[in-house]
């Protein structure tokens, strides 16, 4: 399983929802923005991709950078982490903002995050356990250590349902705010909930176009897995 909010400024427009797309010659399933490109997407190989901004590290002007939009369709295209590793060399990082990606494969029982600063790609391997991330164009280091205050409250080391993802990312513990799980400031709020689950022969994509604490997931998206693309047990 695999569960993400999109934090965004109000005047951003609104998202696309998931529905099933080519990526070279893999399909693919993810939402997106109405000029291209997404924040979170999954291939019939069984490789999932979730990027957040890296607002801790300097960013530059956006009207001169590609949009870090780009990065998971083009890497969607990939049979496999080490593939997606080989994609992401392709693309002009050079002009795009820093970000962290995080890859989960199936079929390899691995997660991966890269971290582009702007100016280097780090590559971290982490183990096959449920692990958090977190972004804040406010505060970053403030939203880290705030949001997994509440995670562990919430039992995040053993969390294994979808009913409880959906709870965490409609939380607004320990207050309503630019720090809670499902952020609300004046700028900006949480604009969509995505959800993944995975068996051995398919994946369900459901997806919320709006704040998690007002709107709920719509109908599954439904997106087969070629055959050998899923491991028998799911990362506990």
């Amino acid at each position: 399983m695999l569960a993400m909010n999109r934090d965004e400024q109000k005047s951003r427009p609104s998202g696309v929802a998931p529905r099933c797309r080519k990526a070279g010659l893999r399909d693919a399933l993810h939402p997106g923005e109405p000029a291209g490109g997404t924040w979170i997407g999954v291939n019939d190989a069984g490789l999932t991709l979730a990027l957040i901004n890296w607002y801790s590290k300097p960013q530059r002007d956006r009207a001169l950078c590609v949009s870090r939009g780009i990065v998971i369709p083009h890497l969607l295209a990939a049979d496999d982490i080490s593939g997606a590793g080989l994609f992401l060399s392709d693309l002009p990082l050079d002009e795009i903002n820093p970000f962290r990606l995080i890859a989960v494969s199936l079929a390899g029982r691995a997660v991966c995050e890269w971290r582009w600063d702007g100016a280097e790609m780090e590559c971290r391997r982490h183990g096959w356990q449920r692990r958090h991330w977190y972004s804040s164009g406010l505060d970053e280091a403030a939203a880290n250590r705030k949001r997994a205050g509440v995670v562990r409250a919430a039992g995040g080391g053993t969390a294994q349902t979808p009913a409880w993802l959906r709870k965490l990312h409609c939380s607004h513990q320990t207050e309503r705010g630019a720090f809670s799980i499902c952020m609300h400031r004046e700028d900006a709020e949480t604009v969509s909930y995505t959800e993944i689950v995975a068996t051995r022969s398919l994946v369900r994509m459901q997806y919320a176009g709006g704040s998690p604490c007002r709107k709920k997931p719509g109908a599954p998206r439904l997106l087969p897995l070629a055959s050998g693309a899923a491991p028998s047990r799911q990362p506990r």
